[in-house]
């Protein structure tokens, strides 16, 4: 029974340092984690949205400020911010055979959790491109 009290006192805080030395690790993982899937969410939403912008240019009678405006709600809904979107061409003409819509985010502190920070100062970009079906 004594013997067996030995080896406990020799292993005393021994759980301390294994979680010290495991701990920032583990967290990383989980942090890098939602990074990640915050980064795949606002890809998605930006290939939609490009793409509804792209739609709804194709429609006729449509302007490039009604796809910037469509492309804009999508957008906003997730809570981006400084979204820059390109429509071409601009103005949309019957002599157009497709409408491009372009989408740019710049990720840091507002468009991010800013957990890991590898992403901080990039920019993200999406293009969607339709053609143009004019009725006769």
């Amino acid at each position: 029974m004594l013997n067996l009290f030995r080896k406990r006192m020799k292993r005393r805080g021994a759980l301390t340092v294994e979680f010290a030395l495991t701990a920032p690790i583990f967290f990383l993982v989980v942090f890098a984690g939602i990074e990640f899937a915050r980064i795949h969410m606002i890809q998605n939403s930006m290939e939609n949205a490009a793409f509804e912008g792209a739609r709804r240019g194709i429609v006729p009678g449509a302007t490039a400020e009604d796809c910037e405006m469509a492309t804009k709600n999508l957008i906003e809904i997730i809570g981006l911010k400084d979204v820059q979107v390109t429509v071409s061409p601009n103005p949309i003409t019957s002599s157009a055979d497709s409408v491009t819509v372009e989408i740019s985010i710049p990720i840091g502190a507002s468009n991010g959790f800013g957990l890991t920070g590898f992403m901080s100062g990039k920019t993200m970009t999406k293009t969607a491109k339709m053609p143009i079906e004019w009725a006769d």
